[in-house]
């Protein structure tokens, strides 16, 4: 009987990849990664908007950060009039609380405005949430950060703070008859077949059951293997860094050094 491709990818992985989730940041990666109009559709359900036109969209951004901790982005992605669009897949709430918002925002807007331009020139900026569950607990579909002033306007109303920042998170748990809860539904089964959008089961079958979309989720599943493994391993290097400086008030610099956990993170771990 001939090979076939399934039969040189480790099992456990090809196991993996058939429980994958959009959900899950590997299949996400994968089916949005360079796809515009997969990008588009996703964004369009979102904002609620039907005239939205995406003509640029990537996943696992890299933002390169100097002095300071950089970031990976899920997705970026930016419209014909160069507003950015940056959507995070989040399962925990741990990781999505308002202080990285606020980093992410930083570090796509340092990255956007370039030598010798205006502030005024910042491009409006969408940072998107979709988190597996009900991060607020309310029930609500979608959660949006509205930033206002305390002054108010003739109607009694809140004068709006208009930085260009638009933020909200997305209730992964919400299941209304409406197109944001199908999504929801469809980000939430590793079955195409039981997708509402054929937009979406279109590539998340091609990447479950063609031999050459197996092999690029299975090189994701892999690659991300071994950066919880790496992570994890860092993880466990900070935890005893920081027995050493509680317990036997050794330095956070010797700590750090005798087991080799990076500095900073001991330090920010410190503070936490």
């Amino acid at each position: 009987m001939q090979k076939t491709v399934f039969d040189n990818i480790n099992p456990a992985v090809l196991e993996r990849v058939k429980s994958l989730r959009l959900i899950d940041d590997e299949l996400m990666t994968v089916v949005f990664n360079g796809d515009v109009s997969a990008t588009e559709f996703l964004i369009r359900i979102l904002l609620n908007r039907n005239d939205l036109i995406v003509k640029k969209s990537m996943t696992q951004v890299q933002k390169q950060n100097l002095f300071g901790r950089s970031v990976k982005l899920d997705v970026v992605a930016e419209d014909i009039f160069k507003n950015e669009y940056n959507i995070e897949i989040q399962q925990t709430k741990k990781g999505a609380g308002a202080r990285r918002v606020r980093y992410h925002q930083a570090m796509l807007d340092c990255h956007s405005l370039q030598k010798g331009t205006k502030f005024e020139d910042l491009p409006n900026l969408y940072i998107i949430f979709i988190l597996e569950h009900d991060f607020y607990g309310k029930g609500e579909p979608i959660y949006i950060v509205n930033k206002t002033l305390n002054i108010k306007d003739e109607d009694g109303t809140n004068l709006p703070f208009n930085d260009g920042c638009n933020i909200m998170y997305i209730n992964g748990d919400y299941r209304g008859d409406d197109s944001l809860g199908k999504l929801m539904h469809d980000f939430s089964t590793p079955n195409a077949d039981e997708m509402y959008y054929d937009e979406l089961a279109k590539k998340v079958r091609f990447h479950k059951q063609d031999e050459k979309g197996v092999q690029m989720a299975s090189q994701i599943v892999e690659e991300y293997g071994d950066e919880r493994a790496a992570d994890a391993k860092e993880e466990k290097s900070i935890e005893d860094a920081l027995v050493l400086i509680k317990d036997f008030s050794v330095s956070p610099e010797l700590a750090a050094e005798k087991m080799r956990a990076p500095l900073d993170k001991v330090l920010e771990a410190m503070q936490s």
